[in-house]
């Protein structure tokens, strides 16, 4: 599954939801420490595919990773969806076509 398509996925996801799903997605959940001495360590911070984000509360580190996902996958100019290998083309055969 590609972060585009978690990021899709989670959003639509009802947020008491999204930490169950975004674990079984093969993300990493980690909750504050119960006694910070630095910033760093108040924050949640959650990981899947590569991409970290953090927040001072859960569904905000959720929300920020979303946004993040989104933001890294390169869209279409025309109408902002996410680039397509094939273009809105079908997939090549796997055949060549012998001639009549």
């Amino acid at each position: 599954m590609t972060p585009y398509t978690a990021a899709q996925t989670l959003k639509a996801t009802p947020l008491l939801n999204r930490a169950r799903l975004f674990l079984d997605l093969g993300g990493n959940i980690w909750r504050p420490d119960r006694d910070p001495w630095v910033y760093e360590e108040m924050l949640w911070l959650v990981e899947l595919h590569g991409i970290r984000a953090t927040a001072t509360a859960r569904t905000e580190a959720f929300a920020n990773w979303i946004k993040q996902a989104t933001d890294q996958t390169a869209k279409r100019a025309s109408d902002g969806r996410p680039e397509c290998p094939y273009n809105g083309q079908c997939p090549a055969p796997n055949k060549i076509p012998v001639e009549a």
